[in-house]
């Protein structure tokens, strides 16, 4: 039997056409690539020194944050210094005498300079603290759960039952309601393109609605002990998921987010 050429015309399109179909959908998919330096990096910045730069800063507005951030992150004080004094005197990054300082520092320097003017976690009013209320917490993040099953992706930060949670960005509302680990929780879609996790919330705000936008500071629910913390104390469990679906350490940057909080309250 011969097939009309018609027909065969018109499987290859159709083959064509899903092939093209497969590949945009991969291409849509496919991980957000992130450099392997760059949370390594971030999450070895104390609030303290955070703390340092913003008020240089303030002192001298002509001096870039991020600069002075990554000048004072990466060498000791004595050789940062000879570097601010350069730039206080309105000498570029560009144009700085380096002294003697090794090919590498430089080169380390300019890329975590880099780093902090696309990841800014670390500015000023940027992110909210995600508890509006007394808490406390450690850094638990990797520690073992269900006995060495699985490692914990998160911060827990402990406080009385029904405490305030909020946004600690602007994003988009991905989940929404129970889970069997988180129990009642939320899941935001950052404007950063993180995902921001908060579990075993005791109630969910009523005025949340699925795939809606939240802003940063908005009321997301009351503290609890859902889900598999059913039988710990009142907590919230705070997780960021990378683009690239790595879960990445959030207690670094929780940690300034609280600085600014404590800042501007006193």
């Amino acid at each position: 039997m011969r097939i009309p050429l018609k027909l065969i015309s018109g499987l290859a399109q159709i083959s064509l056409l899903v092939v093209l179909a497969v590949i945009i959908w991969q291409l849509l998919h496919s991980p957000t690539n992130i450099p392997p330096d760059v949370y390594p990096y971030l999450n070895t910045i104390s609030p303290s020194l955070v703390k340092q730069c913003v008020q240089e800063n303030q002192k001298s507005p002509h001096i870039a944050y991020e600069d002075l951030l990554a000048i004072h992150s990466t060498i000791p004080k004595n050789e940062a210094q000879m570097l601010i004094d350069q730039l206080q005197d309105n000498i570029t990054m560009s144009d700085l005498n380096w002294g003697m300082l090794p090919a590498d520092t430089i080169k380390a320097i300019g890329r975590h300079r880099e780093i902090l003017r696309e990841y800014s976690y670390y500015h000023p009013n940027k992110y909210t603290f995600p508890v509006a209320g007394t808490t406390w917490y450690e850094d638990s993040y990797g520690a073992d759960r269900e006995g060495g099953a699985r490692r914990h992706e998160g911060t827990d930060l402990f406080g009385k039952e029904g405490t305030s949670i909020i946004s600690s960005c602007g994003g988009k509302i991905e989940q929404l309601g129970w889970n069997r680990l988180g129990g009642e929780r939320v899941g935001v879609r950052g404007d950063d393109g993180n995902y921001y996790y908060y579990a075993h919330l005791q109630y969910i705000s009523p005025k949340l609605v699925k795939g809606e936008r939240i802003e940063a500071g908005e009321f997301i629910g009351g503290m609890g002990h859902t889900g598999d913390a059913l039988t710990t104390p009142d907590h919230l469990h705070f997780g960021i998921e990378l683009p690239n679906g790595e879960w990445t350490n959030p207690y670094p940057f929780l940690a300034v987010w609280h600085m600014w909080e404590r800042e501007e309250k006193s």
